[in-house]
């Protein structure tokens, strides 16, 4: 039998969890699937990836803790706009959701304040001064901010700020 066709064993699926690893911190989904992806079985995906989450190797919660509070600092994305992107990390939507929150709650940042100096600076007073010009830019700048992950209360509110 080939090699590439030959059934892997449980410590070769160890060798592997601890290279991907090495390679880079990934979520329990995504150690998971990339495990699954090269061919080894259900089985012992399973026992490895008990192991990993035993000994620490991985932690969801701590990497979405994490990566929100990075995601925070930054200071480009809401709220809603970091779970999104846990998420999209493999991390769970409540785990996301809820890290995002903390994230934002522990570096004292207001959701508003990211959001107006966001669209302040994508907004010339060129563009706020002309009615028309206004209109689009307030449009544009309410998709960009939509699509950041801001709630529609903050959205509003910035919108507003800049209409007035």
């Amino acid at each position: 039998m080939p090699s590439s066709r030959r059934p892997r064993t449980l410590a070769e699926a160890y060798a592997a969890a601890y290279k991907l690893l090495a390679i880079q911190a990934r979520t329990e989904s995504g150690l998971r699937e990339a495990l699954l992806r090269r061919g080894y079985s259900a089985e012992h995906v399973a026992e490895v990836m008990g192991e990993m989450v035993r000994l620490g190797y991985i932690d969801d919660v701590a990497a979405a803790s994490r990566w929100a509070e990075h995601a925070a600092c930054e200071r480009r994305y809401g709220v809603r706009g970091i779970a999104v992107k846990l998420s999209n990390r493999g991390i769970d939507p409540l785990l996301a959701a809820q890290a995002a929150q903390a994230a934002y709650e522990s570096e004292g940042i207001d959701e508003y304040e990211v959001a107006r100096d966001l669209a302040a600076g994508r907004v010339s007073s060129d563009e706020l001064s002309d009615v028309e010009l206004r209109e689009r830019a307030v449009r544009r700048v309410a998709r960009f901010l939509e699509h950041r992950g801001f709630r529609a209360d903050t959205i509003s509110r910035v919108v507003k700020d800049l209409t007035h």
